[in-house]
């Protein structure tokens, strides 16, 4: 189960401060969520109306279980960074990513935004597989931070029961994110999400436990709980150890009630906060490190 019973991806509602450059200017710079809002919108929407973006329908075909694809990672270092050291240097690689579509009321593009982020420098990407699977979209497409927009070439693997998906950014010289292959319980992480439109959130917490999924077509593949926040629209972002190396992919939230009246849940206790672990991405993978 997903946020709330539902997944991250939403049509967002965005509250933010205004910069007067429209994203951020630094690591202390407020973040101006409206103008990301628009400049997504937009600039996907040109690259749309250009058709300079993949068919969504050929996208949508090439989500399903595919072979190990070849990946160049950045190395991982054993260097102890603390949270707002992680935001400096991984930021970059961290991606607003999703798809626009148009309404009925009018004839503008309007963004489904959700997370993900770069793992080699041609462009391969990590984000959830429910965040891809949407044959109505207009076109899909990611932006970095400093408002630079790529639509999204392929998906060039993927897998429904782990919740993931590796898609191909159209373009070159990207900034990657190290991916290690797992952190202890207890130990710190640091998650860079997008929280209903509240985008470049950072939350610290610990990893509260490994576990298997319980039912539905993801039953019995591993997920990892931690225990810092995030929230719908946040679906795809990544969660770092405390080196700045991904150890997790934010996936869904599942709230546990103390009683149920009347069918109604009540007394809400705890929310679970669910993860991919990056094992299940280097199962796709066939890598390489430097």
């Amino acid at each position: 189960m997903r946020l709330h019973q539902n997944t991250l991806l939403i049509i967002p509602l965005f509250i933010g401060l205004l910069t007067t450059k429209g994203l951020s200017d630094g690591n202390d710079q407020p973040i101006n969520d409206a103008s990301i809002k628009v400049q997504f919108e937009r600039k996907l929407g040109k690259l749309k109306d250009e058709k300079k973006t993949a068919e969504t329908s050929l996208i949508s075909s090439q989500l399903k279980e595919q072979n190990k694809i070849h990946a160049d990672l950045p190395k991982t270092t054993n260097k102890n960074l603390q949270s707002s050291e992680i935001y400096k240097n991984r930021k970059d690689g961290v991606l607003c990513l999703g798809n626009i579509y148009k309404c009925d009321r009018c004839s503008n593009w309007h963004g489904n935004i959700a997370g993900g982020f770069i793992i080699t420098k041609d462009g391969l990407a990590v984000t959830n597989y429910h965040v891809m699977k949407n044959s109505k979209a207009g076109a899909f497409g990611a932006m970095t931070i400093q408002g630079e927009i790529y639509s999204i070439e392929k998906i060039v693997a993927s897998s429904e029961k782990n919740d993931l998906a590796i898609v191909k950014l159209k373009g070159s010289d990207f900034t990657p994110l190290p991916i290690a292959k797992s952190a202890p319980i207890g130990s710190e992480v640091t998650v860079i999400s997008h929280p209903e439109g509240r985008f470049y959130t950072v939350s610290k917490g610990i990893i509260s436990r490994y576990y298997k999924q319980r039912g539905g077509k993801e039953k019995g593949s591993p997920r990892l709980a931690i225990t810092a926040d995030f929230a719908k629209g946040s679906s795809g972002s990544p969660v770092f150890d405390t080196s700045g190396s991904v150890i997790g992919v934010v996936a869904a939230t599942n709230s546990i009630y103390y009683n149920k009246t009347e069918g109604v849940d009540r007394n809400l206790q705890m929310v679970i906060k669910s993860c991919i672990p990056s094992s299940s991405i280097l199962k796709l993978l066939e890598s390489t490190t430097p």
